[in-house]
């Protein structure tokens, strides 16, 4: 899992679809949580009020840190593969915080997963003995924590802030539409891969090295309102496509640890 996944900004499109692009993570065809999202999506004539540019997308970390909470849904396609995600989701300046289930075809049983206080646990059924794996990400000893040591502390602006120096251009994409009760406009994003910094830059590099081609430019759409806050993202990239929703921003969430009976260390990897 990304750590962009964490913040949900539109990196996280880019960072989820890189991973099943390159066999590390399940992947979705189009299910009928697509369907109803479509059906949810009315075009309306009136305009978003906030239009959003390059200079002005680091606007929509500020007005997520204010609303502090989403639920989110997500819809991956990757090869004919399928996942799908649902959860909520509590933003702060200095980390994140998580819930969410994750299921597919290829997966024996769904996944949770819970990020609260720092800690990840990761409950997979059978494959951990029905409990939930805690993760420290500050336990250097354990190269599976390790490896999440940047997920437990991203935040919306540390995302936004990787993709901005990549900023090749936004513009509009047809009229806005209602999604979640609010008038959203879609905008198209050009980034330029090379360009990424921090974790992303990594995450592409570490593409290229395994044999990913990764493209010079990246597009992904995603659906603003006139609070600035992201409605909706899109992605396409290398045969692979994600939608993922966000909506009642500001509405109550229930992120919890799982009861003390229920969590194991996870094992060192």
């Amino acid at each position: 899992m990304s750590r962009h996944l964490l913040a949900v900004p539109a990196a996280a499109v880019l960072a989820w679809s890189l991973a099943a692009c390159g066999g590390s993570a399940p992947a979705a065809a189009p299910t009928t949580s697509e369907s109803a999202s479509v059906e949810q999506e009315e075009t309306v004539a009136e305009p978003a009020g906030f239009e959003l540019t390059t200079e002005n997308l680091g606007d929509i970390a500020t007005a997520m840190l204010a609303a502090k909470t989403y639920d989110t849904t997500m819809v991956t396609d990757v090869g004919g593969a399928s996942m799908t995600a649902q959860g909520q989701a509590r933003v702060t300046d200095a980390g994140n915080e998580l819930t969410m289930t994750m299921s597919s075809a290829q997966m024996a049983a769904p996944m949770e997963m819970r990020i609260v206080g720092g800690q990840m646990y990761i409950n997979m059924g059978e494959l951990t003995g029905g409990l939930f794996w805690q993760l420290d990400p500050t336990d250097t000893s354990n190269p599976l924590a390790a490896s999440l040591s940047q997920t437990t502390g991203a935040t919306a602006t540390d995302s936004f802030a990787e993709i901005l120096p990549a900023l090749v251009s936004v513009t509009k994409s047809g009229a806005p539409e209602q999604i979640d009760g609010v008038s959203a406009q879609p905008y198209d994003v050009v980034v330029d891969t090379s360009k990424m910094a921090g974790v992303s830059a990594e995450q592409f590099a570490s593409a290229a090295a395994a044999g990913v081609e990764v493209p010079k430019e990246l597009t992904y759409t995603y659906w603003v309102g006139a609070d600035k806050l992201p409605r909706k993202l899109v992605m396409d990239m290398m045969g692979s496509h994600m939608e993922m929703t966000l909506s009642n921003w500001g509405g109550p969430v229930t992120i919890e640890a799982p009861p003390a009976d229920q969590v194991t260390a996870a094992p060192v990897m």
